[in-house]
């Protein structure tokens, strides 16, 4: 019985042993479906609408370098050239932010927790960048037409802030906007937790 013991004892706690790492090993699914969710809403959802009556004119997040370039698309919408070019290599960063977040599942690593925060990271950049393109004056003054100049380009601009104001009544976040905030912010918990608690 004793030897029974002795030997028994060690293997129980291997097995015990074996089973925490494959736990351990095991991809956390919350981390699985808020990437997937936010896939689905950077790729194949519309993040912002600008809305003409019955017209509509859909924006995804993989869109973003395009307005970046050219505020004044939210307006007129994507056409012309380096649209589509815009769109696959912007598109390409949202791809890789997405598999950064899923570093975790694939690595036991502790740096890997951090890649769930990309995502949000990204989100924050593209929205201070648009935040400032949105809010840079139509004209500016470069001081070649003296004070003449400096009354046509406060005219222009004011005009300017007064459509815009009117365009801006017309543009609301979609669907996938409200989804993507939603997965990014609780992915970017979920690493730094991840992150502070692993060993």
């Amino acid at each position: 019985m004793h030897n029974w013991c002795s030997i028994g004892l060690p293997r129980r706690t291997r097995l015990f042993v074996e089973a925490d790492s494959a736990i351990a090993r095991r991809p956390d699914w919350t981390v699985l479906v808020a990437a997937a969710c936010l896939a689905c809403s950077w790729f194949f959802m519309s993040a912002l609408i600008t809305q003409y009556g019955a017209v509509q004119l859909q924006f995804r997040f993989y869109n973003v370098l395009t307005l970046m370039h050219s505020p004044g698309r939210i307006a007129t919408g994507l056409f012309g050239s380096g649209v589509t070019w815009d769109a696959w290599l912007f598109g390409t960063v949202c791809a890789a932010a997405v598999l950064a977040a899923l570093a975790p599942a694939v690595s036991t690593r502790k740096a890997a927790w951090l890649g769930c925060v990309a995502p949000f990271a990204l989100m924050v950049l593209s929205g201070l960048i648009l935040y400032h393109g949105f809010s840079q004056d139509l004209v500016t003054d470069n001081g070649y037409l003296g004070d003449s100049g400096v009354r046509l380009s406060h005219f222009a601009n004011q005009l300017a802030n007064r459509v815009g104001g009117m365009i801006a009544r017309r543009i609301h976040v979609g669907a996938g906007g409200y989804i993507s905030v939603a997965a990014s912010v609780f992915l970017a918990i979920k690493g730094l937790r991840g992150y502070q608690h692993a060993p």
